[in-house]
């Protein structure tokens, strides 16, 4: 390891051997399955067959041949479990076995880093009431979606009174299919996507909900319950992001200017280590104000990149040699 003279690259040395690995997100190998009547091991593999969608992008997963063996040898993985409300099991799996597991079926991995969407809902509930779905109220249609949305793995945002919303003229947007207008709001709540859903109550007191997916480079539209959106999202998501090699650990270094202080330091490394795809952290080299660190990442460059990109502390100034090379922003 090379270093700077002086006080900064002291403390450089001092903090690198302090640095602990980062976690993945903290909920995405946890699930909850209904377990009433049922052996624990039924639970396991019904846990393990959700776990495999969230995680391979795949609705279809629990049905493909080279990941059977996860499925049948469900209980292997389990880190823990416990009895919760209304007679389910929420089972915590290893994810480094599983992901390991994954790629070694040959089947694409998708990691915890995941964009955001932000969800316009319009709701005709017959009757003449009608609105605009927020984060605001509670609604059984926000929490069929957001159980959707769990089951994916896909985070959402859900506009807020709070921000000034016009709740009527958004959701006459939404009604009229103003998919220009609804999509533009996305960088007002940090999201890159945008969900746009006109729902209206059928006879048999479900919805038909027309839905309209902006993100992730085009666009999808599709028709049918309140979770098509959700799916709409993630499978475009997954299709995009998911890859045999985000499941593999991989050694990168980048280049981060602009640390002039240990104060400096100790916020870039922060940073890095809060990213789900960084698994460890260290110090490798030390130049003027440039810290070179090595990491230990699950996935490869791209993966940790749209990460990086994600996280927005980082904005990248160059690639040298294959290293990108980043500036920490203010």
């Amino acid at each position: 390891m090379n270093r700077s003279a002086g006080p900064l690259g002291a403390f450089l040395l001092l903090a690198a051997l302090a640095t602990a690995g980062a976690a993945t997100l903290d909920d995405l190998f946890e699930v909850t399955v209904q377990a009433s009547g049922a052996a624990e091991s039924q639970a396991f593999s019904t846990g393990m067959s959700d776990l495999l969608v969230r995680v391979t992008g795949r609705r279809d997963a629990a049905s493909i041949p080279a990941l059977a063996g996860l499925i049948g040898n469900a209980e292997r993985y389990v880190t823990s479990y416990r009895r919760v409300a209304g007679g389910q099991l929420a089972i915590a799996f290893d994810g480094d076995a599983v992901a390991a597991a994954v790629a070694d079926a040959g089947v694409p991995y998708w990691g915890a880093e995941r964009p955001l969407t932000l969800v316009w809902l319009a709701v005709d509930r017959g009757g003449g009431q009608r609105g605009l779905v927020t984060a605001d109220a509670a609604s059984s249609e926000r929490q069929t979606v957001d159980r959707a949305a769990a089951q994916r793995g896909l985070p959402l945002v859900w506009p807020s009174l709070t921000s000034g919303l016009d709740p009527l003229q958004r959701f006459e947007q939404a009604r009229a299919g103003d998919i220009g207008s609804l999509a533009a709001t996305a960088a007002e709540y940090g999201a890159q996507g945008v969900l746009v859903g006109r729902a209206k109550l059928t006879a048999t007191r479900g919805y038909t909900v027309d839905w309209t997916f902006v993100g992730a480079g085009g666009s999808r539209q599709g028709t049918g319950g309140l979770d098509e959106g959700v799916n709409l999202a993630a499978d475009r998501y997954a299709n995009l992001y998911a890859s045999i090699a985000a499941a593999r650990t991989t050694a990168l270094d980048i280049t981060v200017t602009g640390i002039d202080s240990a104060a400096r330091y100790a916020l870039a490394a922060r940073h890095l280590e809060s990213l789900a795809v960084v698994r460890s952290l260290g110090l490798r080299t030390v130049a003027g104000d440039a810290v070179t660190f090595q990491l230990a990442v699950r996935g490869d460059l791209d993966v940790l990149m749209r990460a990086v990109n994600a996280g927005g502390r980082l904005e990248q100034v160059a690639t040298v040699t294959g290293e990108p090379v980043f500036r920490l922003r203010p």
